[in-house]
């Protein structure tokens, strides 16, 4: 039997909820300043302190609450307004993996750090087998759900040190820290031998053809993050003439930076 795979959305926020949230935190804090003060003014009269003094316990009050609600509307903005727009702007809405520029972006700086400690980097390049006949097939909506559950599974398989990116219609990279061809082509398969098993609503399993090169750091020299993709693209391009659903690894020249 297939994997079945639950298809969730991750919980959004809405940003125009935010005003609202404001209002209301604005609402409760002014009429628990007023409730207070009414308080401290009942507690006043009744001990017989200056209007002065409670004026001053009043003011104080009031800054006091100001605080607390600036405090309270900084963590609403970010909750809902600022990291659901740095998220937006930085992951795929469908997959939810790095978008092309943040995903080269963190892939040398990620390598940087490998040099740094003297590890290798492995880089994988993944692509959908025949993901238009998806589309023709099945539909968009089909389509998509591929898309989603690859990103999920990709996902999954990963560390939390490796770099996962949707770099083009159903084109993924996967930069793996401290990983040689065999450990980045293992890993790949794995996630091969789940999605040909696997069912995405009528779909009864898929393939994907892969490239996978590594690289370690040779003394101060670093490689650059295109240089490791488009050698792994070469085994990409000859794991498709092969016949698809296969991983093939590239055997790097000297791919070091200036």
């Amino acid at each position: 039997m297939g994997h079945h795979f639950l298809h969730q959305d991750r919980r959004r926020y809405d940003p125009r909820k935010l005003p609202r949230l404001v209002q209301s935190a604005l609402t409760l804090l002014l009429v628990t300043f007023a409730g207070l003060t009414c308080l401290i003014g009942w507690w006043a009269d009744s001990s017989g302190i200056s209007t002065a003094s409670v004026l001053y316990r009043a003011i104080l009050l009031e800054v006091m609450l100001v605080f607390i609600l600036g405090m309270v509307a900084r963590l609403l903005l970010l909750r809902f307004l600022i990291f659901p727009l740095h998220h937006k702007a930085n992951y795929d809405d469908l997959t939810d993996l790095m978008r092309p520029g943040s995903f080269w972006d963190q892939a040398e700086s990620v390598i940087e750090q490998a040099a740094a400690d003297g590890v290798a980097v492995a880089f994988a390049f993944l692509d959908i087998d025949d993901f238009k006949q998806v589309n023709d097939t099945y539909g968009h909506a089909s389509g998509d759900a591929v898309l989603k559950t690859f990103g999920q599974l990709l996902a999954q398989n990963a560390r939390s040190t490796d770099i996962l990116g949707r770099l083009g219609g159903e084109e993924f990279g996967w930069l793996m820290l401290g990983a040689d061809d065999r450990d980045a082509s293992e890993a790949v398969s794995r996630v091969l031998e789940i999605c040909q098993s696997l069912c995405v609503g009528s779909i009864q399993g898929f393939t994907f053809s892969a490239g996978v090169t590594s690289k370690r750091p040779d003394g101060n020299k670093v490689p650059r993050a295109w240089d490791l993709a488009r050698r792994a693209d070469e085994g990409l391009y000859q794991a498709k003439a092969d016949g698809k659903a296969r991983i093939v690894v590239s055997q790097p020249p000297d791919m070091v930076g200036a």
